[in-house]
């Protein structure tokens, strides 16, 4: 267990105690601020993604020290910056693929938080190298290193007898986490929006730029997405709670769509006329393996297998009530607002008092 400085002379889990508790106040909002210091630090893997830059934020907002392991170039970093007072975001270019590096990474962290995740396969990068293989050895570090919290993002729809490769890795490196890391906890969101996203965004891109859509088996198949910022508070909690410790929690919205309606609902705020055709799954698995070909695939062979089942909050499951989100975002709540940049030949802007759409004169 690594020595920390401050306190040398309380026991070392009431430090811990003291520790977490000044994270929770603080991301409850009693207190703090990004020029306060929590002391603590947590090293966020996946912190340049979607997911990844809300997480941060909000980390930044309790004075945490945050350490972003990445690799490629700094300016795809550099937005993390202001997250933080001075100092307090930094990164260290750092490989999955290299033990030594994964351990620096972590060496003076308190928490780490796991958001990588691949949306298709490359020749280098297979779906078990990211989603099995990685989150395996980073378990094993963290238990070496004396890690005290652990937070592992998988997916809903994880599982071991899933028809995708990506959900059955998923499954995998959450059972390879908690073998070697049982205190771990375990996320599973659904599809995410928000203002960044690849889901609303790419079906407003596609209704913009294609002339039908293909909709597999009709698009009958049901999700619940959940909104980005609702599950990085999630997070966030999972760190600040102790009690969070040991479990799994699924996070989904408010609401359920099939996949039908979510393109519907896209183009309608678009003023798109709907452009979906109804393909059977055979005609849209050649079309995808056509697609997944290019350099960056909006489909792939993989998506259409995961999303032929329903992807919706299983009975039961603890989600984001119980991680102090209360009042899930709706799709509906926020959609309009950054969808409506996809309006070809119209002025517009949104009037912040009223929070609707009012069209600039022409």
């Amino acid at each position: 267990m690594r020595q920390h400085h401050a306190q040398e002379l309380e026991p070392a889990a009431a430090r811990v105690a003291s520790k977490y508790m000044s994270l929770a106040r603080r991301h409850l909002g009693l207190q703090g601020g990004r020029s306060s210091v929590s002391g603590i630090t947590a090293t966020v893997f996946g912190a340049t993604g979607f997911l990844g830059r809300y997480v941060v934020n909000r980390l930044g907002k309790t004075g945490t020290r945050v350490v972003v392991p990445f690799r490629g170039d700094e300016k795809d970093v550099r937005h993390l910056k202001v997250m933080g007072d001075l100092g307090v975001v930094n990164f260290v270019e750092t490989s999955i693929r290299s033990l030594e590096q994964i351990e620096a990474a972590v060496a003076d962290a308190d928490v780490v938080i796991n958001l990588l995740g691949k949306h298709y396969e490359t020749l280098r990068w297979r779906f078990a190298d990211v989603h099995t293989s990685f989150p395996a050895v980073l378990a094993e570090v963290c238990a070496a290193q004396g890690v005290e919290r652990l937070v592992h993002v998988s997916a809903l729809g994880a599982a071991a007898d899933s028809p995708s490769e990506w959900a059955r890795t998923k499954a995998m490196g959450e059972q390879a986490l908690h073998e070697a890391f049982p205190a771990a906890t375990i996320v599973r969101p659904a599809s995410m929006f928000g203002d960044e996203d690849r889901f609303l965004n790419r079906i407003a891109l596609m209704g913009g730029s294609f002339p039908f859509i293909p909709m597999v088996d009709g698009g009958a198949s049901k999700q619940q997405p959940v909104y980005v910022d609702d599950a990085a508070a999630a997070i966030v909690e999972c760190v600040a709670n102790p009690e969070c410790a040991g479990q799994t929690y699924t996070l989904a919205g408010p609401r359920a769509y099939t996949n039908k309606e979510l393109t519907q609902y896209v183009h309608k705020t678009i003023a798109e006329p709907y452009a979906g055709v109804d393909v059977p799954a055979g005609v849209g698995m050649a079309l995808a393996f056509g697609v997944q070909q290019l350099p960056d695939p909006w489909l792939t062979c993989d998506a259409i297998r995961r999303e032929s089942v329903d992807l919706v909050m299983p009975d039961g499951a603890p989600g984001l009530a119980a991680l102090g989100v209360a009042a899930p975002v709706a799709i509906e709540d926020v959609a309009e607002r950054y969808l409506m940049r996809f309006k070809k030949n119209v002025s517009h802007f949104v009037d912040e008092e009223e929070q609707k759409v009012v069209r600039a004169p022409n």
